[in-house]
Order: C-alpha cells, then structure tokens, then sequence
C-alpha cells in the first residue's frame, strides 16, 4: 500500500534496527544501541524490579509518545508553522487475557500553535496512521483514538 504525502525522503526511516540487551542482574537489563547509547531497563516493582528505573511498557509508551510529538512537529514546521507547546496524554487499558496487550489506546494532544482545525485534523490523521511507526503499531494491534486541544 502507497500514500501519497508531502514528506522529505531524507526522514523515510527504512533501515533495519539492530539492539543488543543484557541482562545486569536481578531483574534489570541494558539495552545497547547501534550508535552506542544505554538504555537502563528494569521490570515493574510487581515482578521484582526495584522501581527506580523505567520499565518496558513505560518505554513503550514514552517511545509512542515522543514518535509521535516528533513527527507531529515535523509535519507542522513543513508547513511553517510553529507550535509553541505541545503536550500528549495517553490512557490506555490492558486485555484481560494473554497477552495483555492494550485493547483501547487513547491520546489527548494539546498544541499551542497559529492554525486551524482542519491543518491540526489532518495532520494528526497522517501521524497517527502513516507517518509514527509506533503508533501505526498502536492502530494495528489495538483500538487507537485520538482528540486534540488547541491551546491559544
């Protein structure tokens, strides 16, 4: 499947992912990227983990996140327009089976920027579905929704 969007072939990020994780004893872990960066991991204090570090699932979320402010700005500043603040809440609930993964993910985003609802609609649509990978996950694998507040 092709879209057609307005996006610079410089940012198309199609090169395999390669991370290396090792275990440091107890229940936390190290997740070595290609570029040379840690990442420190422990479970959640109810499997174990100490509670002084990130967990998986707030990795996962923090990654949906931030993929999805990034490319949200990205989108706004092709278009020349600056937000000014931009802040996105996520609630999501967990199937009640296994796996236990997110049956609802919903996502309130809030921007301060100078535009119209129409621009924000649109481009909150292209992130959600094309342009964030990890929310593209989301919306696969889960009910993903999505609102926005303009700030101004």
């Amino acid at each position: 499947m092709s879209f057609e969007i307005s996006w610079d072939p410089e940012r198309m990020e199609f090169n395999p992912v390669n991370m290396t994780v090792m275990h440091k004893g107890g229940m936390s872990f190290s997740a070595h990227t290609s570029t040379g960066l840690t990442i420190p991991i422990d479970a959640h204090v109810h499997l174990g983990g100490g509670g002084t570090l990130p967990n998986p699932i707030d990795y996962l979320f923090a990654s949906l996140g931030g993929c999805i402010g990034i490319k949200i700005l990205l989108a706004l500043g092709d278009m020349g327009i600056q937000s000014e603040k931009l802040k996105i809440v996520t609630n999501a609930t967990r199937k009640q089976d296994l796996p236990a993964t997110f049956e609802t993910v919903h996502h309130v985003i809030f921007l301060e920027c100078d535009c119209d609802d129409s621009v924000i609609a649109d481009t909150l649509s292209k992130t959600m579905t094309l342009l964030c990978p990890i929310a593209a996950i989301f919306g696969e694998t889960s009910e993903m929704t999505w609102e926005y507040q303009l700030m101004r």
